[in-house]
């Protein structure tokens, strides 16, 4: 039997739901992106060439500096975790709020599609938003809250997903040049903060914040 517990570990439900759902939310957020490129066209066409710019372009100095703007903001939840960590989990809920509402938009769509005219509504100096969009968005509100003062695991994964449809759906890469460069540079520091960080700070950086406890519902 120890023979084959390699194949057994292959197999775990855990990895295989991980794996699972990471694709799927690729290949999601793919087509959210496609549809952002199908609309800023349209979109284009009607107000006579003025492009819509709603997505932003990462070019190589934006690349190379993502991996050290993740350092630093490491290095100050190491240093200053225990009296910032009520700044982490507002920052944490306002991110993820709205990367939750743009998630759970399609369905709030699908769903009200019947009973709205897709017309905006104003709200004065705060824009205009459709039925569809104060709908997710007021659900997105609602599970940040329950999370607040829940903690739940399952609320903190629904809130991760979001912000990864979010970042495929609004973030481009324009070339092969800047997605090695992007790669390169997040692989140099998932590798230096967990398996190097330790000769420079007597710790381990990496599994110092994801491990330590917090007050909030924050899990870093």
């Amino acid at each position: 039997m120890s023979e084959y517990q390699w194949a057994y570990s292959l197999v775990d439900s855990s990895r295989v739901s991980t794996f699972l759902i990471s694709i799927l939310l690729i290949v999601y957020g793919s087509f959210r992106s496609l549809n952002m490129e199908q609309e800023a066209k349209q979109k284009e066409k009607e107000r006579n060439g003025q492009p819509d710019n709603n997505v932003q372009t990462l070019d190589t100095m934006q690349a190379l500096c993502l991996p050290l703007g993740a350092s630093i903001s490491l290095l100050v939840m190491f240093f200053f975790f225990d009296s910032m960590q009520m700044l982490f989990a507002i920052c944490t809920a306002i991110i993820a709020t709205i990367a939750l509402a743009f998630l759970l938009l399609p369905m709030c769509q699908y769903i009200i599609r019947p009973c709205s005219d897709g017309n905006k509504i104003s709200f004065g100096m705060c824009g205009r938003f459709t039925a569809a969009e104060l709908v997710s968005f007021a659900l997105s509100v609602t599970i940040v809250c329950i999370w607040v003062l829940t903690g739940h695991w399952l609320l903190m994964d629904a809130m991760g997903m979001g912000l990864c449809v979010a970042f495929i759906a609004f973030v481009r890469l324009p070339s092969l040049k800047v997605s090695t460069l992007l790669l390169t540079g997040l692989l140099i520091y998932d590798v230096f903060w967990v398996f190097f960080s330790s000769y420079i700070f007597n710790a381990n950086v990496m599994v110092k914040v994801a491990t330590r406890p917090a007050e909030n519902p924050v899990c870093i």
